[in-house]
């Protein structure tokens, strides 16, 4: 005989008493409070059937042949079902294709039109700062000797009809705008109505010692030879800036490639994107984001501080260089201290100099120091081998040690290498130098002599790219 459960009967009494608070207690939102707080209900529901089995256990009387019967698993399904429609529909703004994602769609399958844009120039006062507003297509700026803000360009319209580009057309005339020391350089391209997609490729001319503030939403930024700051603002870009006499400021939500060479001022860089070149900055340079491509660090003569979901960075100059790309790490001639922590990464560091802090989740680490030690904490939490090659001549107080792993001595005397049940340590005292500590859960650890072409040609990252060219508008998503 089949027993009957009170699980039913609670889930009809909740549900009865849920309905009867919103009728008694309207301003309660019942159905934010479901769509957030449903899994509960079948946390509660297994926790019961668990305790009425443990129950007729205790009783011992006779068990179901199943903890949960088939149609009970149905109504497990379709409240799932419901229960992630509802928190989609009532947390996540964007699980629904927005409108402009479907504009985007329609409007690319119409033609594109293209149209010369009117030159604009003002007079700008000394120092005078340019803002460009938020537009959608490229825009290249440049400085020179100068006295007026000059603009010039063209414009495409994709529409399904050459009289509604032409309409359009007359509705997003280009205009400078004087307002004090600012210059407004400004496309109207909100006026058009949703059917139409307008992008604007302008080149403007500025006096060398103007500041920028761009917005975009959509194109590239290249600025050149602007000796006052530079702020961008944008939803998607490629950014290029150069000869740059103040500071920099760069967010983005996504973009292909930052870079930016001999700037004289500070740099920061925040969001989203795939590649950063940068080299030649004077001031301090900082970065937090997330950023996925290719990262390379050339001749940054202040401090670099650097933090994304992967990796942290801290260090005092960079006289040399350093890559990152996916899963690696590559760094010559970096002056610390330098405190570098990330997850699953290979490193690569020579020519170092001050303390080093290094902390791996897992990853292979080879250290290739320069003539004078700097102090070492080297530490791999998970998995991965440690190779240090030392100067001959170098002095040390060394301890390097793997849980799980081999330990090889190729230094020699007066280094020995104790052996533990799975792990070995590398211990010794070379003249009383600098403290290297080196550990490693699961790996092997090589303390080793550097050869002379180490010491006299140290790896080295790879060049940088050269800049991509602008590329075309993409279409909002």
């Amino acid at each position: 005989m089949r027993r009957g459960s009170v699980i039913g009967p609670l889930i009809l009494i909740g549900i009865g008493a849920l309905f009867l608070m919103y009728n008694l207690w309207p301003q309660i939102p019942i159905g934010d409070l479901l769509s957030r707080y449903w899994p509960f209900l079948l946390i509660v529901w297994g926790g019961l059937r668990l305790i009425e089995v443990l129950f007729w256990a205790a009783m011992s009387k006779p068990l179901p042949r199943n903890g949960v019967s088939p149609s009970e698993w149905i109504l497990v399904f379709f409240i799932c079902i419901i229960g992630g429609t509802a928190y989609a529909v009532h947390h996540s703004a964007g699980w629904f294709p927005a409108g402009r994602t479907w504009r985007g769609m329609i409007v690319d399958m119409g033609e594109s039109f293209d149209y010369t844009l009117a030159e604009a120039s003002k007079p700008c006062v000394k120092n005078c700062r340019i803002v460009i507003e938020s537009f959608r297509g490229n825009a290249k700026i440049t400085g020179g000797d100068a006295s007026d803000v000059k603009v010039s360009g063209r414009k495409t319209i994709r529409s399904f009809q050459q009289t509604d580009a032409d309409q359009a057309d007359k509705e997003t005339q280009l205009e400078l705008i004087s307002q004090g020391d600012r210059i407004i350089v400004r496309t109207n391209q909100d006026r058009v109505r949703d059917s139409l997609r307008i992008s604007d490729d302008i080149e403007i001319t500025v006096p060398a010692g103007a500041s920028i503030e761009a917005h975009g939403r959509n194109g590239d930024f290249d600025i050149q030879a602007v000796n006052g700051t530079v702020d961008i603002d944008s939803d998607n870009a490629g950014i290029h800036l150069e000869n740059i006499g103040g500071n920099v400021r760069v967010e983005t939500r996504k973009s292909d490639v930052i870079r930016a060479m001999d700037v004289k001022g500070s740099v920061d860089l925040k969001g989203r994107g795939q590649d950063i070149e940068l080299q030649n900055i004077i001031g301090q340079v900082n970065v937090n984001g997330t950023y996925v491509g290719q990262i390379q660090l050339r001749n940054l003569a202040a401090p670099l501080r650097y933090e994304d979901p992967q990796i942290t960075m801290n260090l005092e100059k960079l006289p040399g260089q350093i890559h990152m790309g996916l899963g690696e790490f590559t760094g010559n001639n970096v002056i610390g201290p330098i405190r570098i922590s990330g997850r699953s990464r290979d490193v690569q560091l020579t020519e170092f100099t001050q303390s080093l802090d290094l902390n791996l989740d897992r990853g292979d680490i080879e250290l290739r120091p320069g003539k004078t030690l700097p102090k070492m904490e080297v530490h791999i939490a998970r998995s991965g081998d440690i190779d240090l090659a030392l100067p001959s001549e170098a002095k040390f107080d060394l301890k390097a040690t793997t849980e799980r792993g081999e330990a090889h001595n190729d230094f020699g005397s007066p280094l020995t290498v104790d052996e533990t049940h799975r792990g070995a340590t590398i211990v010794g005292v070379v003249g009383g130098g600098p403290q290297l500590r080196l550990e490693t859960s699961r790996g092997t650890v090589t303390v080793r002599k550097a050869s002379a072409d180490e010491l006299s040609n140290p790896a080295a990252p790879a060049p940088p790219k050269p800049p991509k060219a602008p590329l075309k508008v993409e279409q909002d998503q």
